[in-house]
């Protein structure tokens, strides 16, 4: 019986090959010596294998072409192999061979195989390229290229990926492809309304010389080079440049021998973010002028991205009373409280009430909202929590960008913790207002459970934990007592830096507020001391609470403390 079944799947198999139809091209007429040209019948033969759904078999010739042969869609282009020469002029294998100045293969349709064969620039013409996927006013999908050597383009372009007239180009797969020799190696482009995402790249390599760039992407996103190799001796501007768009690459090695020092191998232009690279790197000049990841380590090179450090003044929730919580602010609340659910250890969970039909939001208090860098690194920002709910499509994110307020996803409302966040470009015009939203659209008083609150900028997600408010204290400036000097005192309004904790004041000064004002502020807890002349005077009031006015003897001190509000309290006095 199990020998029947063999038989019966051997017999489907053979019957199933043999519905292939195979286009020889030297029976249509193809002389692959290298010396005819071979174009029209080339590009008959393509044109017959999609009007049937056939396969062009290359046999091992040198066919020559002098225009661009254009693949529809459905036709595979099967060579008998690569031939015997890795590195030099191809030799014994199935070759095509570009001797005008157009470029040589263009696929312009959806399921193109071209697996097993060469793609050549004859003695280095001044061919625009090698292979060209094109996706012009459609979406060309599927296309699958294996085993393929483009080289010699040293005037063009091995491998293109483009997109123009609104179309696109995806899920297509290149498998072993080596390019030897050429301008650019692979560049990947798209024109406003087009796109080119979610192409994959399986090893490969772009080595020799001559080259501009070994990759170039001019756009697109997810697009992924999988142990990819790029080791041109040298490139003129750099051996992977981003311009724009997103690259990612995992376990790939970079590599330029005789690269010149002022020269990036590796550069990310300005703007550029999200993009993510790994593998070996030989080093050289890495520049990133965008947010992106870039995991290379060499002797020369080190890599440097934001941490992921949580910027989140008390995001542990402590000392939570009245309603209040330090260092939040909230708007819509009916009532807030702490209460015992416990989601991870340290981390406090505020139970929000909200009155029915009431909407609102809590985000950090301005005072100490993370504030951003003029860094490109700095232009995204990262934010959420842990939110529990029963209630849908009542809890999310907000942020304000460049182009207006941006919203994050919603609970989903299954009584269950989810981490609701989102990553938002940055208003560098205005705050960016990071808030946790809710709405109430109900009839009736809902709540919300939050907890373990995180932020961070740039590329990498901020890690929940914040250990430094584990226990309700929150560092703010130099945790050392440094000694200042810079200070404005105006009309006895006197203020003090956010660095340091210990000011000499000279002259016979009068003081009647210290950093009043809402910008000015310290955070409550902050300590200070004052180093004040002989004469100098701090005067007792609602803003200075003071045992009683304090006027300097020799050598005079006074420590006070915060109280958040613009308000101090005296902790110590000597030399009144």
């Amino acid at each position: 019986m199990r020998y029947l079944v063999s038989l019966v799947l051997a017999l489907f198999c053979v019957t199933a090959v043999a519905q292939t139809t195979f286009l020889n091209v030297k029976t249509l007429g193809a002389y692959g010596d290298g010396t005819h040209n071979d174009y029209t019948v080339l590009q008959d033969a393509v044109d017959s294998a999609a009007s049937i759904g056939a396969t062009v078999f290359f046999p091992v010739g040198n066919y020559k072409i002098d225009q661009t042969l254009v693949i529809p869609a459905g036709v595979s282009l099967v060579g008998a192999g690569r031939g015997l020469t890795a590195t030099g002029t191809p030799a014994l294998g199935s070759i095509i061979i570009n001797s005008g100045t157009a470029v040589t293969l263009s696929v312009r349709g959806t399921n193109v195989a071209i697996t097993d064969m060469v793609i050549y620039d004859d003695n280095n013409a001044g061919a625009a390229g090698g292979i060209e996927l094109l996706g012009d006013g459609k979406i060309v999908e599927g296309v699958v290229l294996r085993q393929v050597l483009i080289s010699g383009f040293t005037d063009g372009v091995a491998l293109k990926l483009k997109a123009i007239n609104s179309g696109g180009l995806t899920y297509c797969s290149f498998y072993d492809v080596r390019i030897r020799y050429g301008a650019t190696g692979v560049k990947i482009e798209e024109e406003a309304g087009s796109f080119v995402n979610s192409n994959s790249f399986y090893h490969g390599a772009i080595s020799g010389d001559g080259f501009d760039y070994g990759i170039r992407v001019s756009g697109g996103n997810n697009n992924v080079f999988n142990g990819t190799v790029v080791e041109p001796y040298s490139s003129a501007y750099g051996h992977l440049v981003v311009e724009k768009g997103e690259f990612t690459g995992a376990h790939i090695r970079i590599e330029g021998s005789n690269q010149s020092d002022t020269i990036p191998l590796v550069e990310f232009k300005a703007g550029t973010r999200n993009s993510y690279v790994t593998g070996i790197y030989s080093g050289g000049l890495t520049i990133d002028n965008g947010d992106n990841y870039v995991g290379f380590r060499a002797a020369k090179s080190f890599s440097q991205q934001l941490g992921r450090n949580n910027l989140y003044q008390n995001a542990a929730f402590y000392g939570v009373k009245n309603g209040q919580v330090p260092y939040w602010q909230m708007s819509g609340v009916d009532t807030v409280m702490e209460v015992s659910d416990v989601w991870r250890k340290n981390m406090k969970v505020l139970q929000v009430e909200v009155a029915a039909g009431a909407s609102g939001y809590l985000r950090p208090d301005p005072i100490y909202l993370p504030e951003y860098e003029s860094s490109p690194a700095y232009q995204q920002v990262n934010f959420g929590a842990f939110i529990k709910t029963d209630v849908s499509n009542f809890v999310t994110t907000t942020s304000r960008s460049p182009s207006g307020l941006v919203t994050g996803g919603y609970h989903p409302g299954d009584g269950q913790w989810h981490s609701i966040g989102m990553t938002s470009l940055v208003d560098t015009t205005q705050s960016y207002d990071p808030k946790f939203y809710f709405n109430n659209t109900t009839g009736a008083k809902q709540s919300f459970y939050i907890t373990a609150p995180a932020l961070s900028f740039g590329y990498a997600q901020p890690q929940t934990d914040h250990y430094l408010t584990a226990n309700g204290g929150v560092v703010n400036g130099t945790i050392t007592y440094g000694l200042g000097q810079s200070y404005q005192l105006s009309g006895g309004f006197l203020v003090l830096p956010g660095e340091g904790n210990i000011f000499t004041i000279t002259g016979a000064a009068s003081i009647t507020r210290i950093n009043h004002l809402t910008a000015d502020r310290m955070p409550a807890g902050t300590m200070i001391t004052l180093l004040l002349d002989s004469g100098a005077t701090l005067v007792k009031s609602a803003y200075l609470k003071l045992v009683t006015s304090y006027t300097a003897s020799a050598n005079g001190s006074i420590t006070l403390v915060s109280m958040g509000d613009g308000t101090w309290r005296e902790i110590s006095r000597a030399g009144s």
